[in-house]
């Protein structure tokens, strides 16, 4: 903001008052105009912010239910791998088949958007009520990704036990199958998680639609 000397010279009292009231009406102009700019700008950063929680939720919405469509799949793949390796041994001499580990179906679901309005405070500009439906979208999202994060690792102990059931002692053997169940009971923590996040994110995006 500039501020300028008259171009007349003050000679009264008057004039000085004029001057001064003149200056600050224009001041207060300027900080109003200033406020407004700065009010504009805040609204469009808080909807953008409700727009990328829309769209990112959606995705990971999807994302959700391809894990929790695999599961009956992933534990039927488990359960056909216990029944093989408690099923009597084979014949001295008959063909020995390698240990079939189940797959891994896990999706990484985004935050991104969430965590880009909290790092820019964009949350402060939105009223808490339509701030706590994607709080707990978000949180409940967060679970879902920790289940998967143990559920991948429960995966990843199998891979120790080789690839050849011949080669494993009893103790190992029962080692292993124990191995399986624990990775079959994170299938059922996913179900639940991800259902709970499947709700948490139709919640939010019912309350963006209707507060749009």
């Amino acid at each position: 903001m500039d501020l300028h000397v008259p171009e007349k010279p003050i000679r009264s009292f008057r004039d000085f008052l004029i001057h001064i009231g003149i200056v600050t009406i224009g001041i207060l102009i300027a900080l109003g105009l200033e406020q407004v700019v700065e009010l504009r700008h805040r609204v469009h950063v808080a909807n953008e912010a409700l727009a990328a929680f829309r769209d990112e939720l959606r995705d990971d919405r999807e994302q959700v239910r391809e894990v929790l469509d695999a599961m009956p799949k992933l534990r039927a793949a488990i359960g056909e791998e216990i029944a093989r390796i408690e099923a009597p041994p084979a014949p001295r001499g008959a063909p020995r088949g390698k240990i079939h580990y189940p797959g891994i179906y896990i999706d990484l679901v985004s935050s991104a958007s969430w965590d880009t309005a909290i790092a820019t405070q964009a949350l402060t500009e939105l009223p808490y009520s339509r701030v706590k439906p994607f709080a707990e979208a978000y949180g409940v999202l967060r679970l879902f990704l920790d289940t998967e994060r143990a559920a991948l690792e429960s995966w990843a102990a199998l891979r120790r036990f080789g690839d050849d059931p011949a080669a494993l002692t009893p103790d190992q053997r029962r080692a292993l199958v124990e191995q399986l169940r624990r990775y079959e009971s994170h299938t059922y923590l996913i179900e639940t998680a991800g259902k709970s996040a499947l709700q948490s994110c139709e919640r939010a995006l019912v309350d963006v639609k209707s507060g749009s």
